[in-house]
Order: structure tokens, then sequence, then C-alpha cells
């Protein structure tokens, strides 16, 4: 622990009269300083002791001190902190040489950070051994000419860098001449690129699970549920191949595409190198007459599109921030806290990287179209005609203008580290991939997401009607039920072993899915009024920010409000998105008890499973 810090600020008697200081103009080249984030705990009426969050050491002070140190949270130059302090507390009688010497005595103790410093603690990492990249995977379900054209654009790929990487289908068609198109299409694409390629059919499918079961009998109930499709269960099931290809990848690493996207990656013309460290920047938002326009949009990457991702995952973020490509701007910190920044570790693995898409929005609604920043705002409602085309959100760019890295991401990544426990996710139902990230997250408290400054092309198999659900009450689904109680109502957890905070994280979805009928519904009832009251606020922060906007903006704005506030007073059945519109109380109280002890029994099995495939390595992908 250290001593006093030495220097006191005498705030003097907060009545009298204080003198107007003179104000320095900062100098923009100047460095940049912030406070370390900390708690504080009472000694006295006039010391305190301050426990960096960062490090855990420990610093005696005076309340008076304190106060001059919370005016620094964010990085700004030292005149403007010292600008801050003199303006912001009213009675002051210190000169500003005063004010100066106790910042430059909090910079020297390691309780105000520079810039630079903070920099160069993250770089200290030093690189990581990168896992080999075990297979491409592919998610089909009944789309012929998706697949199509992303095969095609992937001979163009393998034509132009010849990378000869191996090639794994993960078939879910249902319909016979969906499943006989898709392996002609296959045959002609190793055939042209010479590629090694492996289809998993319904057939493929059955026999991997009966391996696995063999070898991990204590899985025989979850392994089915985890991984094949279930003829009694009409939802849409795009987990089955992700639980999949995490299995068939596992101690290695894979890139993954559904079958409605396409290369090449594209960039906007305003993205530029570096890692934005700002984690709430919007993203780029453009919107466009058709879709082949969007697809068009930008300029495309001359570099492999793999090896862009790969060079990221599973690396540090520490190394990858000494490089020109994914080095942080010292003046990208100005007004940011290092709280703000706490993702920003040397140590943190990036386990995950995406891209944004050109084409087709990724989402089934388009409420997040009402929240996006001002500049796709406007060339969102530039003009009624355009604006009822968009709303459809059927060709639009959504991506970043500059590398970011976030705890979560809510959208499939394009390559994944499966050198260590990665989770599986719910077989069935859509929000698989943002339940998968935030489970993630979970089990690797540091872990990171990385979304590059690119998009991928997404066309989907025909327009979709998305303005209907957008303008109808806020329903989410099990799967987004499941990621926001991941996020916002479980205790931390102190356990080290990803397997054991998976299995804590089942004993809690366990724990709900006990409770009593009414409990159940209860539970559903606050999820549901929290989720919608939230919307509600959110949009109607827009609304007021955006008095300018087109009236047609506005009108639909009040109508999504509206619907939402119905719902939250109407008193139904409180239902998930998966549900039917007809259910009841009883239903949806055992559909929730029913859904949260299936993916709890899947993450009790998952570990053993994943350390199984794990130990097989290349032989369970080969033995296919």
């Amino acid at each position: 622990m250290s001593s006093n810090l030495n220097f006191q600020i005498n705030y003097g008697n907060v009545g009298l009269p204080a003198q107007t200081p003179a104000m320095v103009r900062p100098d923009p080249k100047a460095p940049l300083f912030a406070s370390e984030d900390g708690m504080v705990a009472s000694l006295s009426n006039n010391e305190c002791i301050f426990q960096v969050r960062s490090t855990g050491e420990t610093h005696v002070m005076t309340y008076q001190v304190l106060q001059a140190l919370d005016q620094c949270r964010e990085f700004r130059s030292l005149d403007e902190h010292v600008n801050r302090i003199l303006s912001t507390v009213s009675g002051l009688n210190v000169p500003r040489e005063g004010v100066s010497q106790v910042l430059q005595s909090l910079v020297g103790r390691g309780l105000v950070v520079e810039d630079r410093a903070f920099l160069a603690r993250l770089a200290e990492t030093p690189a990581v051994e990168q896992a080999p990249l075990r297979a491409v995977f592919i998610r089909a379900c009944d789309r012929p000419l998706q697949l199509e054209r992303l095969l095609a654009s992937l001979t163009d790929y393998e034509r132009r860098f010849r990378a000869g990487h191996r090639y794994v289908v993960i078939d879910d068609s249902v319909q016979p001449e969906s499943i006989d198109r898709h392996r002609d299409l296959l045959r002609e694409f190793a055939r042209s690129t010479g590629a090694k390629l492996t289809y998993l059919g319904v057939a493929e499918q059955a026999r991997l699970v009966e391996r696995l079961i063999k070898a991990v009998p204590a899985a025989r109930a979850a392994a089915p549920q985890l991984l094949l499709r279930d003829p009694a269960q009409p939802r849409f099931g795009g987990g089955r191949g992700w639980n999949l290809a995490l299995l068939l990848s596992a101690g290695a690493r894979l890139a993954m595409f559904d079958d409605d996207q396409r290369l090449p990656l594209r960039r906007s013309e305003e993205a530029r190198e570096g890692l934005d460290p700002n984690p709430t920047t919007p993203a780029h938002v453009r919107f466009f007459r058709n879709i082949e326009e969007s697809l068009g949009a930008g300029e495309e990457v001359a570099d492999d599109p793999f090896e862009l991702h790969l060079e990221a995952s599973g690396q540090a973020l520490g190394a990858l921030s000494r490089g020109a490509r994914y080095a942080i701007d010292r003046t990208a910190l100005r007004g940011l806290s290092l709280g703000r920044l706490e993702h920003l570790r040397g140590g943190a693995r990036v386990l995950a990287t995406m891209h944004g898409t050109t084409g087709s929005s990724r989402t089934e609604s388009g409420t997040w179209l009402y929240q996006i920043a001002a500049d796709g705002r406007e060339d969102f409602a530039r003009d009624r005609d355009s604006y009822l085309r968009n709303i459809e959100a059927g060709s639009l760019w959504y991506g970043f203008q500059q590398a970011r890295v976030a705890t979560i991401g809510y959208f499939t990544p394009f390559s994944l580290d499966n050198s260590v426990l990665l989770p599986c996710t719910n077989p069935v139902g859509r929000g698989e991939d943002a339940l998968f990230s935030t489970v993630t997250r979970l089990i690797h408290p540091q872990a990171l997401v990385m979304e590059l400054p690119v998009v991928i092309g997404h066309v989907q198999e025909a327009a979709r009607k998305r303005s209907a659900r957008t303008q109808s009450a806020h329903t989410p689904r099990f799967n987004h039920f499941v990621s926001d109680y991941v996020q916002r109502q479980l205790p931390d957890f102190l356990a080290d072993d990803p397997a054991q905070r998976l299995s804590l994280l089942a004993s809690h979805l366990r724990d709900i899915a006990g409770a009593g009928e009414s409990a159940r519904v209860r539970h559903l009832q606050e999820y549901l009024s929290f989720a919608r009251a939230d919307l509600i606020e959110r949009l109607q922060q827009q609304f007021e920010s955006a008095s300018d906007a087109p009236v047609y903006w506005q009108a639909d704005v009040r109508t999504i409000i509206e619907a939402n506030g119905r719902a939250l007073l109407a008193g139904a059945a409180p239902r998930l998105g998966d549900w039917p519109d007809t259910a009841t109380q009883a239903d949806v109280s055992a559909a929730l008890r029913s859904e949260l002890g299936q993916l709890a029994a899947g993450y009790e099995a998952w570990p053993a499973l994943w350390s199984h495939a794990r130990d097989e390595g290349e032989r369970l992908l080969s033995g296919l």
C-alpha cells in the first residue's frame, strides 16, 4: 500500500465566491492522459483507499485528490484536465500550477496513464502460435441456386490464390431434388478446383453421431439432439451444422460460410487501417436501389480473404496491435475512459473474426434500421419511394470502416479459433450465432471478437418482407432470451475451467426450468416487459433527436413504439418468437421448461464430445 499522495487540493469554503480561472488552450498534439478505473473505500472523513481495478494496487489519498482523479477519467491532455478541474469544482482557490502538480504526482504513481504508456502496455504481449486451419465449412439447406453461386465464387478464389483448402459441406436439406443437385454441384467444384471436399448429408451425419456415442456413451441422449435433424421439429435449425463444424474442427481453426453468401470480400472507399478502440462506434450503413448495385459497391479486396481473417484468428490482441493493420492511433483514445477500454487487454485472444455484409440484411426484423447513425438515417429515408424499398432491408451495406474488437458478436463469424473449448449452440431456432458468442464470452471471459472493415455478399433465395415484423411488437426468440439472461442476470463465475463454467450455466438453466409454472410465466413476463420497454426508450430517444426526419419515418417510429406499448399492457401469454401465436400461459411455461432442459443437457454433454473430437483430430473428418 502506498503512502499518502502528499499533495492536497484545498477547495476552501464552497460558499465563498471564486475567481474565474484563466483557461489554457490545449495543444492538439499533446499527450493524452486518463485516470485508472477503480474501487473506493472510506478510511476517515478525510481519507480513502483507492484500489486500481486493472492491477489490484491500493493507494491512500485524500478525498480532494480523489475528486481530482475522478475529473480525469477520459483521455485528454493535462491542460484540458486542469481546465476541467478549475471550472468544475466550485470555490476552488488553488493556483493552476498547484493543480498541475497534483496531476503530475498521479501520473508518477500510475494512477493517471499516458496514451503511449497504455498502448505500450497493450503491445507487450508476445504472439502466440496459432492452430492450423482444419477446413472451410459450408452450411447448406435446400437452396441449390445459392450454393451454386457460392461455389462459383470459391472456384474463382481457388484459381486465383491456389489455396488448396479443404471444404466440408454440411447439408441440412430435406428435399431429394435439392440433395441431388447439391451433390452434382460439389462434384463439379471438386473437378474444377482439385480441392479436397467432404459431403455430410443425412446418412453421413447419422454415422458420425453413432461413432461419437460409441466413444462418449454419456452423450447418447444429447448427441442426436445437438447434431441431427428431428423430423418432428419443424423449426429452423442452423445450429446443427454449427455444432457439427465445431466437432469436426476441434483442436484447430475453421472458416464458415452459409450457402447464401458469396465472395469476393469488398471494402468501402473510406475504410482505413488500424484498430478503432471505441466500442460504441456505429456501423457504416448505406442503401441501394437493388441488390446488384449493393453487391458492386465499394472495391474488391485484393488480399486472400482467408489469410486476412486467419492473421487475427487465435492471435493475442497485443501482438496484433504491433502491426500497422491493427495499430491503435493514440489520438483515437481521446474522450474514452479506461473503463470503456477494459476489453483491450494485450493477452486477450481473438477467438472469432467477422465481417459485414452487402446485399440482403442478416436480420429478420428491420427495427434496427430506426436506430442507425444520422448519416445512415439520411440515406435510409432520403425520399418516400426509396424509404419504402429500404424498410425491407433487401439491398444494403452494413459494416465498419475500421477494424474493431468486441466481447460479443451478434452474427455468424467467418473464422473461429477452435483450439480451445468453444461451446455448442442451440441446434434449433434463429439467433444461434448470438447465443454462441454470448456463451463463448461466458466461458472465456477475456476472449474477443474482431470485425474486419470488409463485407461479404449476401443474397437470400427470395426477397423478404421485413416491415410487417418490424412494425409488430418486439418478440425475441428463445435463443435471444437465453443470450440476454447470460449477459444480464447470471452472477459472475470464478472458475477458470471453461468446461466447469459451461456446467454452471447448465445448472442455472435447469434452475429456471425447475421452477413452478407460475414462476416460469413470471420470468417470461419480466423479460418481455424489459425487452419491449428498452426498445421503446431507445426509439423515443431516436425520435427526439431526429426532429428533422421525414414525416413517414416519424410515423413508422410512432407505430413501432405504440405496438410495443400495447403489448406491454395487453396481459397476453408471454410467448417467445419461436412459439405459436395461440400459445397459452401453460403452453409457454411448458415450452420454456422443455427447451431450457434440452439446452442444459447439451451444455453438460458438450465438453466430453469436444474433447474426444479434439483427440481424434483429422481422423474424425477423414473417416467420413
